[in-house]
């Protein structure tokens, strides 16, 4: 019987952590390898940070061919080479960790005198390919892991990481890791205009790599844009999370909608669009009649919604065609991956579909009223009531319903974003005839704001003044991006387990 090397670290001796962060690799190496060597000491981990945001990546491609008869790589190397071996990532993935750990190893200290700028003394990619390595063997040892925080890199994720997400996702791992994970938050990463302009995401790909986990509950994302997505395919009603938080992002509302449609059950869902600027200026298309259709796909189950969309909305945008229902759209099986997408539609819930008469919504989201589960509702005044028209002052088209029957009865909490008593004659009947009526109609309803008094959303608190016009009619420059959304920070120091 073979007993395996002694790690000794003050660092693992002395500390239980609760939250880690894939940042310091000097400090982290040794706690891989004790990790290795007593699983038992990662059970304390429920939180970790995985911020690559300026990172550089190389291709498998690059990876020289696997050396035989490799010499030791020292105790804590040789533990993680085994530990890399035994994931079942395949042989291109488990040789480029190889061939990234055996460079880590035997790394040398920068030459005398050596500065930034000068020819690089190790491969670029050795630090951030080490960082996703270090990621992966915390990710399958983390067994208790219930909250992972993600700063999206502008160039994408390492071919490691981005490799064990989606085996590990569809469960083609030895062990699969993850399966305590309930939250997923997702920012983007730091960059030169990382506090004015909206962080490039693959949405899609995100929910790649969690949708199928046995717990995960939660995803949100923040401050972040579609833009010119290579992934546009997903499979409806195949994930298990239940709460969707996306909040000041750019995105058109196909977009949106095929993101409402991913759960198989939702229960919670918080979009809003606006607070920073997209790349190439301008407003995503929103009609609230194509985000109203994905939302009757969960009207049994939606217990709390918030949409704060009225920046986007507008009568010129609503008079566009809205495209069919995504539903069934298979054009982009080749990058979503065939035997990937053959497992989503053997395991997606297959329900009964209706057809959905769009001109029944208006230019509405449509009425609420059949959403039995609903008791928690924050929206745009013209996200539910369709936009105005161009001076403001009525209503571009009169809505299907009036508000009082468009609201459900099981209603405890309801807020207006952006109604301000005065601006809208055709908005104030409306809401004059549910104040008159809210006793009796709703006698659940405790909660209501943004009626007596103005509650701001996106639109109020972050207007169509964008940053490049601001620049450009000459303001200081201490004030540009003063009217942006701040993109909220990550916790970045490791955790201790309390006492």
């Amino acid at each position: 019987m073979s007993t395996k090397p002694s790690v000794s670290s003050p660092l693992v001796q002395h500390t239980a952590w609760q939250r880690l962060c894939v940042s310091d690799l000097d400090r982290l190496y040794p706690l891989l390898a004790a990790y290795i060597q007593q699983p038992s000491l990662a059970d304390s981990v429920t939180e970790l940070v995985v911020d690559f945001s300026s990172s550089e990546y190389a291709w498998p491609n690059d990876y020289p061919p696997d050396e035989s008869g490799e010499p030791s790589l020292g105790v804590a190397g040789d533990l993680v080479r085994e530990h890399v071996c035994s994931l079942g990532l395949g042989d291109i993935a488990t040789k480029a960790m190889l061939h990234v750990l055996r460079l880590w190893t035997n790394r040398q200290e920068p030459p005398r005198g050596w500065q930034l700028g000068d020819l690089p003394f190790e491969p670029h990619y050795l630090q951030d390919e080490f960082a996703a390595l270090a990621a992966v063997v915390l990710l399958s040892l983390c067994k208790n892991l219930s909250t992972l925080h993600i700063a999206q890199p502008m160039s994408g994720f390492s071919p490691i990481l981005e490799d064990y997400f989606l085996k590990n996702n569809y469960g083609l791992m030895q062990a699969p890791g993850l399966q305590n994970l309930k939250k997923v938050e997702v920012l983007p990463g730091a960059w030169v205009y990382s506090d004015i302009v909206y962080g490039q995401l693959e949405f899609l790909r995100i929910f790649q790599y969690f949708h199928r986990l046995p717990a995960i509950n939660a995803i949100s994302i923040d401050s972040c844009q579609e833009y010119q997505s290579y992934h546009c395919t997903f499979i409806p009603r195949t994930g298990n999370m239940k709460t969707l938080k996306l909040e000041h992002i750019d995105m058109d509302d196909s977009f949106l909608e095929l993101l409402i449609s991913i759960p198989k059950v939702l229960v919670e869902l918080k979009v809003s669009l606006g607070g920073k600027e997209n790349i190439d200026g301008g407003l995503p298309r929103t009609r609230p009649h194509a985000i109203g259709r994905a939302l009757r796909q969960h009207k049994e189950t939606i217990a709390t919604l918030d949409l704060d969309l009225d920046l986007c909305v507008s009568e010129f945008v609503c008079k566009g065609e809205v495209r069919d229902d995504p539903d069934d759209e298979d054009s982009d099986i080749g990058t979503f991956g065939r035997d990937y997408y053959k497992m989503d539609q053997e395991t997606r819930l297959l329900v009964q579909k209706t057809p959905v008469d769009l001109e029944s919504y208006g230019w509405t989201i449509g009425s609420l009223h059949e959403f039995p589960s609903l008791t928690h509702l924050s929206v745009g005044i013209y996200t539910l009531l369709g936009p105005p028209e161009s001076r403001g002052e009525r209503l571009a088209r009169q809505p299907p319903f009036r508000l009082i029957d468009a609201l459900p009865p099981s209603l405890e909490s309801f807020c207006l974003y952006g109604y301000k008593k005065g601006e809208n004659l055709d908005v104030d009947e409306h809401v004059n005839e549910f104040i008159d009526n809210r006793e009796a109609k709703f006698p659940r309803l405790k909660e209501v704001r943004g009626i007596e008094e103005e509650f701001p959303g996106v639109a109020q608190l972050f207007p169509e003044d964008s940053h490049f016009d601001r620049i450009t009619s000459g303001m200081e420059e201490e004030e540009e991006g003063s009217n942006q959304w701040k993109t909220p920070e990550f916790p970045s120091e490791w955790k201790p387990v309390e006492q």
